[in-house]
């Protein structure tokens, strides 16, 4: 047997054992203050059928900021779930549940946990094995607070379910845009209670605009679970403990709400499909009532509509505009309009409700109407 012949066993044989022999060896917990970590084998192929999971474990309050520099995992077009193989991030102890991302192909992410504690698992299937993955992590000090500006989401009290720090002060800004409010829900309130119900020692104050002396909505501490809807686009959130009692904290939840419709009193205004110019929600429901004073009507006239319209459909049975001569909408249909007309409407009588809906299809960039008081003719 000639020397290639042997090298060659001899690398077959090797890459067997690392491959599809014994496992290699992953996983583990990790609580230096920076590190990183690797899929087995890396940077040659991780082996088939893996399991592997690290648990970063922080020291007092800081949390964890992992960085995923290089992934190079198996990925199938269709398959969004990353069903073959995937690293998984959890924030807390897997058995919590709290999946941050399931990642696979190459994906390259940095994730903050809200807490002192972070998962990391790494799975593979029996096919196709690629270069694995390179992951640093470090542990900063936990921050709270912050602008929130997605459509829906959550935060948490910091360290979340586990204990929040002493002397914390956290202010979370929400912001929405366009006409759309903001709903706040939160389904878990763990604080230190106050006999006197008046949260003097650890609580969460919910205000209704930008800054902590805007209306104050209400003040949550004890176990009290709430639901505020802001008046405007913007929602203030402020966390606050002393220096004694720490319990598990909160969990909120927020979304935006597109809201439209009010009273009009003043002799001249004008009004806007939600989110206009740009396209109006599906499934809207909008009603303006207007007023005017004394004997005065009201001539209503659109300088823009784009709203959606059939050529077949001249009853306007998909989104419109329709216009009553009173002052809700079982008074006398004055119009209903759609596609792009622009006629003016006149009231009978001092008050006119209009009313906008949309269907759950084509949304289009909506109008814009304008109010002016008329004597009677």
């Amino acid at each position: 047997m000639d020397i290639r012949t042997v090298a060659f066993i001899l690398c077959t044989l090797l890459e067997i054992t690392n491959t599809h022999g014994a496992a290699l060896p992953c996983g583990g917990v990790l609580n230096e203050p920076k590190g990183e970590f690797f899929s087995p084998n890396y940077p040659d192929p991780y082996p088939h059928d893996a399991h592997c999971t690290w648990s970063i474990q922080s020291t007092g309050n800081r949390i964890i900021e992992l960085r995923f520099p290089f992934v190079n995992l198996e990925y199938v077009n269709w398959d969004a779930d990353c069903r073959f193989d995937a690293v998984s991030v959890y924030d807390g102890p897997m058995s919590d549940g709290r999946l941050l991302s399931r990642m696979c192909g190459n994906q390259t992410r940095v994730f903050n946990s809200t807490r002192n504690e972070l998962t990391v698992l790494f799975t593979s299937d029996s096919t196709f094995p690629y270069k694995g993955f390179n992951a640093s992590y470090s542990f900063v000090d936990m921050k709270c607070g912050g602008e929130l500006t997605e459509p829906k989401g959550e935060f948490f009290s910091p360290n979340y379910p586990k204990q929040y720090p002493s002397k914390a002060k956290c202010t979370w800004s929400i912001k929405s845009t366009g006409n759309r409010i903001i709903a706040l829900t939160f389904p878990e309130v763990n604080l230190e209670p106050d006999w006197l119900k008046d949260c003097r020692f650890d609580s969460v104050s919910v205000y209704d605009g930008p800054a902590s002396d805007d209306r104050l909505l209400g003040r949550l501490c004890g176990t009290q679970n709430c639901h505020f809807n802001s008046t405007r686009n913007e929602l203030t959130v402020v966390f606050s403990s002393d220096s004694s009692t720490t319990l598990s904290g909160f969990k909120a939840e927020y979304s935006f709400i597109e809201t439209c419709g009010s009273v009009l009193e003043e002799p001249k205004g004008e009004f806007f499909s939600p989110n206009y110019p740009e396209s109006y929600p599906n499934k809207a429901s909008c009603t303006w009532s207007i007023k005017s004073t004394g004997d005065h009507i009201i001539v209503l006239s659109f300088p823009y509509i784009h709203v959606e319209y059939r050529n077949w459909d001249a009853d306007c049975r998909f989104d419109a505009i329709s216009v009553y001569d009173g002052p809700v909408s079982d008074d006398r249909l004055l119009s209903r309009i759609c596609g792009n007309k622009t006629l003016p409407v006149k009231s009978t009588k001092n008050e006119m409700t209009v009313l906008f809906t949309s269907d759950s299809t084509l949304p289009y960039s909506g109008f814009h109407a304008n109010i002016l008081e008329s004597a009677p003719s």
